[in-house]
């Protein structure tokens, strides 16, 4: 099965925490990534193109080792990470399907695979000047729970705050 590729970039100047995903080096943004401001917990919402429809919810619990992602009242998936770690590692579950994923101590490479070894999900942190990362998916996972997995790995693991 082919892998689509996203790019999930955090806007620099804006109120709140904000992403644009796009496919990779083109400017339509596809999709907008929308933190929540003063939220006591991590709050963001995937929106159509700018500000179109609501696709989905990702919230985590305050320590940020708990991710949920929602959509119409319905859990698509969760994503757990260790308290403690010395390298970047997550669970992912989507449905009665388990993956793990290791991206090492600097790496930033996670890899979700199936039993038979091929890859449903890989999420690379890129490097440049804005926190950037690739997302190659395919039909097994819902595209929403692709691209807000790099969000919470982005807000787990690269966030300073």
């Amino acid at each position: 099965m082919e892998m689509e590729t996203y790019e999930v970039t955090q806007v620099l100047v804006s109120v709140g925490t904000v992403y644009h995903v796009r496919k990779p080096r083109t400017e339509e943004t596809l999709f907008t990534i929308r933190g929540e401001l003063m939220s006591t917990t991590p709050r963001f919402h995937l929106v159509e193109g700018d500000s179109g429809k609501l696709r989905a919810d990702l919230t985590a619990n305050f320590i940020k080792t708990k991710y949920e992602i929602s959509a119409d009242g319905k859990v698509l998936g969760s994503l757990v990470f260790p308290a403690v770690a010395f390298k970047k590692t997550l669970s992912l579950t989507v449905g009665d399907d388990a993956y793990v994923a290791d991206g090492g101590v600097f790496k930033g490479i996670f890899q979700c695979k199936k039993a038979d070894g091929s890859v449903v999900l890989e999420i690379a942190k890129e490097l440049s000047i804005r926190d950037t990362f690739l997302v190659k998916t395919n039909e097994v996972l819902p595209l929403e729970v692709a691209l807000l997995s790099a969000v919470a790995i982005h807000s787990r693991f690269y966030e300073m705050i």
